[in-house]
């Protein structure tokens, strides 16, 4: 008997797990923290319907917390198994999950200190401790080589664009009585996207499991390169602060790179770069450890040290660095963690700079439901930040054209090189409306027999 349970990003981005059962081998695709709204964020603390001693293994398509985010306590609840992840996605997790660990225990003390929590004392989800406890099961596996789980499973991924190392991942199963294929998208990538390659060709399978984050809507045709250096022109003319709160991974090595590109093509006046994300710094180096799996060439990088970095880059690692910030002047560009505005030194900037007519606040990415992100996205006159209230009063920009997500019309289009049809497409990592939109879209456009899970629903294949 095969089956797939949906424990999370079923009815939601986040939180993505995804268990696979084939008679007696039990595989998580994933295993992702929730974020969002509370009661969603409160999952992550209620222990998961299946035993994690009873997994065989942890298989991992990209390095993002929602994808990641769960392991230290997957881990502490009894899973002993391999994680098997691309190289380049194992050491982005490492850091991912070391940084997660210090702002939960940088946001907890801050609480304790501020008394701004509603327990006797806040506590982490998982401490530094825990996340390094993961790090001795990881196990690399390369693109397009499969790797076998035992008699009856096997994967092998095939590269997703996305973020580095991003794979989807193909697995071929056997119950003893038939054999099925299934593929796992993860989170597939845009076309033509700065320093990221392109989605690989699916595929084709019995079953898949397809993301919908943007399910129903069509990301406007965007010139990266000239919107920013529109944003930019209007920074300097402004002398305003420009704030990007991006992600570690990926984001924050694009904007910079674009930023870099323009200037030494003379489209725009050089301008400080503060990226205050010790995170990032580090992340950046995988990125030069890993060229062949982004669309930098090794001869670029040999022969341009400017290629993320340029002089006009300063790395703040350490928090009194950090804070010196308040102070600083536009014209400039502040950049930290995390994208969303979940956590992190984002939000120190944006107590100190949202009140401000003249910052910038330039969001670049997909802001789940419930986040901070997602209510200034949504015209919020003002903000809760670590029970503080905030006014904002800055002037907000979007710039979709880094949204690291296909859109409904490009997942489509990933999709198009499939003859035959699926016997079902499970269709998830979505708000509702998303997900009911996607699906309702590949009934149209392909006639293929999709399913949106809810979650924690177990189905048999």
């Amino acid at each position: 008997m095969i089956t797939l349970s949906f424990h999370g990003a079923a009815g939601t981005v986040t939180g993505s797990k995804t268990l696979l059962t084939v008679n007696s081998r039990k595989i998580l695709i994933d295993c992702g923290m929730f974020q969002g709204p509370k009661w969603l964020r409160q999952k992550n603390w209620t222990p998961p319907p299946f035993d994690p001693s009873d997994l065989d293994a942890v298989v991992l398509t990209h390095a993002h917390v929602d994808h990641i985010g769960y392991l230290p306590r997957l881990v502490q609840a009894g899973f002993s198994g391999k994680i098997y992840a691309t190289a380049p996605s194992i050491e982005m997790a490492k850091i991912l999950l070391l940084d997660a660990a210090h702002i939960q225990q940088e946001d907890a003390d801050y609480r304790n200190r501020k008394k701004a929590t509603s327990h006797a004392r806040a506590l982490p989800l998982f401490t530094v401790d825990d996340a390094r406890k993961t790090f001795g099961q990881f196990t690399p596996v390369i693109f397009n080589r499969w790797k076998k789980l035992g008699d009856d499973v096997k994967f092998r991924y095939h590269a997703a664009g996305h973020i580095l190392g991003a794979g989807s991942v193909e697995m071929k199963l056997n119950d003893g009585s038939r054999k099925t294929s299934i593929l796992f998208s993860g989170d597939v990538g845009r076309y033509s996207t700065p320093l990221v390659v392109d989605p690989g060709r699916p595929p084709e399978t019995d079953y898949l499991v397809c993301e919908s984050t943007y399910g129903g809507e069509v990301h406007e045709p965007q010139d990266i390169f000239f919107e920013m250096a529109r944003v930019m022109d209007d920074i300097q003319k402004r002398k305003s602060v420009l704030v990007i709160p991006a992600f570690a991974v990926g984001r924050t090595q694009q904007i910079t790179y674009i930023i870099n590109v323009l200037i030494t093509q003379k489209r725009i006046p050089s301008v400080p770069i503060h990226i205050d994300s010790p995170m990032a710094v580090r992340v950046t180096d995988i990125y030069r450890r890993f060229p062949s799996y982004h669309s930098i060439h090794c001869d670029q990088l040999r022969r341009g040290k400017n290629v993320f970095y340029g002089k006009n880059v300063k790395l703040h690692r350490k928090r009194k660095s950090s804070k010196r910030l308040n102070k600083l002047k536009g014209p400039a560009i502040i950049m930290s963690a995390s994208g969303m505005m979940t956590g992190g030194r984002i939000l120190h900037h944006l107590i100190n700079r949202l009140p401000d007519p003249r910052t910038t606040l330039l969001l670049v990415g997909f802001m789940a439901e419930g986040t901070l992100g997602r209510k200034i996205v949504d015209g919020a006159g003002s903000v809760y930040i670590h029970k503080m209230p905030v006014e904002v009063k800055a002037r907000a920009v979007k710039l979709m054209g880094l949204s690291g997500h296909a859109d409904s019309y490009e997942l489509l289009h990933w999709l198009e090189p499939w003859q035959n049809s699926p016997k079902r497409v499970f269709v998830t990592h979505g708000e509702a409306s998303r997900s009911e939109a996607m699906a309702g879209q590949i009934r149209k456009e392909r006639r293929w027999d999709t399913f949106i899970p809810s979650l924690d629903e177990t189905v048999e294949l």
